[in-house]
């Protein structure tokens, strides 16, 4: 049986992560992910199989991505060790939206997050540049 994480401290980082991506706030986002995950983070997109490390993942994510999208919380959903949340990844200077759905399992040192991603409805950005999209 898995251990019971703190509430507070699931609520504490589903918060903060979407405050600290905001914010533009690297150091902040890497602490709240090294608190939750100090043993091991994986990180997966649905329909795509991935052989990188959690912690390559979310550092690339933020590099590449991060002054491009602006997070809006639609839903957040926490059950006992696990959350889903529903985000609206908003494209900065654009009214285009990537639409995910990320479910998190927290364990005692462990975090494992899924990705779903739904592309936006119009082109108006390349949708090769992101991992997260089956192909």
């Amino acid at each position: 049986m898995t251990s019971t994480i703190d509430p507070a401290a699931i609520e504490r980082f589903m918060r903060g992560q979407v405050e600290c991506w905001n914010a533009h706030d690297k150091a902040g986002l890497m602490a709240l992910y090294r608190e939750m995950a100090s043993e091991r983070l994986d990180i997966g997109y649905a329909g795509r199989s991935t052989d990188k490390d959690g912690w390559f993942i979310i550092e690339e994510m933020f590099d590449k991505h991060n002054a491009q999208f602006r997070l809006e919380v639609v839903e957040t959903i926490i059950n006992g060790n696990e959350a889903a949340v529903h985000h609206r990844n908003c494209i900065v200077g654009s009214d285009a939206v990537i639409q995910s759905i990320e479910t998190y399992r927290f364990e005692p040192g462990r975090l494992s997050v899924i990705y779903y991603l739904k592309p936006p409805a119009t082109a108006a950005v390349d949708l090769s540049q992101f991992r997260g999209f089956a192909r």
